[in-house]
């Protein structure tokens, strides 16, 4: 009876699936490294945004404050405190700058469109007050140098501008004087 040859015995050890456990945790932990990367970029990109709207929305209220120096540097007199919406006697009390109805037709002017924005800029002057005795310009304590004859007038400028979307807003106030 020939004798069979027993199958040669391996020196090494019997594998359990070590491998497989080892690359599939290291798998896992890179996909979340890859998932944390995109929302990282995420977040940058909607931070880029807010302030891309948040600078237009800026440049949008300086160029409606530019136009409403404009008007007030056209005026011949200053009856236009009296009737026009979007200008305010002394006596008058303005709208509040941050409330929404006062950016409407009847309360504030439309200032030049911007493209880019969600909605026109506006404004809305406020004359301050009028001098003729002493020849003085006083804006709330500033300017107390003499500026020659004439009516000398302060006004408080309030212009607001958007960004892409309403939600991005911008509020600015200038102080303006001119002499008539």
């Amino acid at each position: 009876m020939a004798a069979r040859a027993a199958p040669p015995r391996s020196n090494a050890p019997r594998q359990r699936g070590a491998v497989l456990i080892v690359s599939l945790l290291m798998l896992l932990v890179l996909t979340l490294l890859g998932m944390t990367a995109l929302q990282t970029a995420r977040l940058d990109e909607q931070m880029t945004g807010n302030a891309r709207d948040r600078l237009l929305a800026l440049q949008a209220a300086e160029a409606a404050l530019r136009e409403a120096e404009a008007e007030l540097e056209s005026l011949t007199d200053l009856g236009a405190f009296a009737t026009v919406a979007g200008f305010y006697a002394p006596d008058d009390v303005p709208p509040a700058p941050y409330a929404a109805d006062t950016w409407t037709d009847a309360k504030s002017r439309a200032a030049s469109a911007l493209g880019g924005t969600a909605s026109t800029p506006r404004y809305y002057i406020q004359l301050l007050g009028t001098d003729t005795a002493g020849g003085r310009l006083n804006l709330q304590g500033y300017g107390k140098t003499s500026m020659g004859g004439g009516v000398h007038a302060s006004f408080l400028i309030t212009a607001r501008g958007t960004g892409g979307s309403d939600i991005a807003q911008v509020v600015l106030r200038s102080h303006y004087g001119r002499v008539f």
